[in-house]
């Protein structure tokens, strides 16, 4: 089940997972660069609380498109990073190729986001490329 009008403050994704500290530093930073740039209108997130692989992801929908993914982003446990994977084609692979890219199969690209300078390199790399939608 999908939720809307969420933010990750207020997410149950956030309640159940038990992320790192620095995890949700990030992903709290992506939510409100992604607002400050404009680039989304609406936030969902799809938690799965069943016991025992308790976990959820946010969804970032288009400014321009409110029910098109720009992206979805997911905390980690056990590591400092966060998860990303890029809908609808705004970024290739070779845009992103200074990042830690995961195996995703195209059209959907995955990376794993260590830092705030990341999130901050990647919110540039969204609005130089934004046009393309």
């Amino acid at each position: 089940m999908i939720l809307y009008n969420v933010t990750w403050n207020s997410s149950e994704t956030k309640k159940i997972y038990r992320a790192t500290k620095d995890s949700e530093i990030l992903m709290e930073y992506l939510e409100q660069s992604l607002e400050k740039a404009n680039l989304i209108k609406l936030i969902g997130e799809h938690p799965v609380p069943d016991k025992g692989r308790e976990y959820g992801v946010m969804i970032y929908y288009f400014n321009s498109s409110p029910k098109r993914k720009l992206l979805t982003a997911a905390p980690r446990r056990n590591n400092n990073y966060i998860h990303i994977e890029l809908f609808s084609r705004i970024l290739t692979r070779e845009v992103l190729e200074s990042f830690n890219l995961g195996n995703a199969r195209d059209p959907i690209i995955d990376l794993k986001v260590h830092s705030v300078d990341e999130i901050d390199r990647l919110i540039e790399l969204l609005k130089a490329n934004f046009y393309k939608v």
